[in-house]
C-alpha cells in the first residue's frame, strides 16, 4: 500500500489541452469535491452514466462517492479534470484509477462530459494516466468498457491499446497496454509526487 502521507499532501496540478488547445486541469479529487463531483455523475447523459459505470445509475451512492473522494485509500485515486469556464471552474471530467501491487498494473476508468465528448480529453487523459501507472511503477494499464460503447473502443484502439476479450462477462471488453518508463519523462508534478510517495 502506498504511503498514507500522500492524503495529506496538497498535490500540484497537471495540464492536458483540448485538441483547439484549451487548458484542462487534473488534480486529485478532496473530499470538498464530493457534491460537485456528484453534481457531475448526475448531469451526465443517462448513456454517459451507463457506459462509465458499466449499468444504470443516476448518481454515486454515497459508499462510492466517499471511496471517490479519499485519494489514495486501498491504492485508489481519483481525478478531476476541469476547465475555467467565465471565472469558474468546472468538472469536464473524471478518472479513478487503482494500483493493483500484484500484477503490476494500473486499472482505470474514466468519463468525460457529453458536453467536451469529442475535443480529445479523453485521449489525452489516458495518456496522462499512462504516466501515473509509469509513476507507480506499473508494466500495463487496463480498463474494461462495454461491447456497445464504440466510442471508447475507438479511443482506446487510437490510443494504442490492444484489445481483449475480458476474462468474466461476455458483455464488456478489456483493453490493456504495456507501460514503459517513457511516460513518466512528460508527466506533471502531481505524477512525480505520487511515484516519491510509493
Amino acid at each position: 500500500m502506498l504511503t498514507s502521507k500522500l492524503a495529506e499532501l496538497v498535490a500540484p496540478s497537471d495540464l492536458i489541452h483540448t485538441r483547439r488547445g484549451e487548458a484542462v486541469t487534473l488534480r486529485f479529487v478532496g473530499p470538498s469535491d464530493a457534491n460537485d463531483l456528484q453534481a457531475y455523475v448526475r448531469s451526465l447523459s443517462s448513456r454517459s452514466r451507463h457506459n462509465r459505470f458499466l449499468g444504470a445509475l443516476s448518481e454515486l451512492p454515497k459508499a462510492l462517492l466517499d471511496d471517490f473522494v479519499a485519494v489514495g485509500k486501498d491504492d485508489r485515486f481519483t481525478l478531476l479534470a476541469t476547465m475555467d469556464i467565465d471565472g469558474v471552474e468546472v468538472i469536464v471530467g473524471e478518472a479513478r484509477y487503482a494500483f493493483h501491487a500484484e500484477t503490476a498494473s494500473v486499472e482505470f476508468g474514466l468519463s468525460v462530459h457529453d458536453r467536451w465528448q469529442g475535443h480529445g480529453i479523453g485521449p489525452a487523459l489516458m495518456k496522462n494516466l499512462e504516466g501515473r501507472a509509469a509513476a507507480l511503477g506499473a508494466t500495463s494499464l487496463f480498463g474494461d468498457t462495454l461491447r456497445s460503447n464504440d466510442v471508447m473502443i475507438a479511443v482506446a484502439k487510437a490510443s494504442g491499446f490492444a484489445l481483449r476479450q475480458h476474462p468474466h462477462d461476455w458483455t464488456l471488453v478489456r483493453f490493456e497496454k504495456e507501460v514503459g518508463r517513457e511516460p513518466l519523462a512528460t508527466t506533471g508534478a502531481s505524477l512525480r509526487l505520487v511515484a516519491s510517495a510509493s
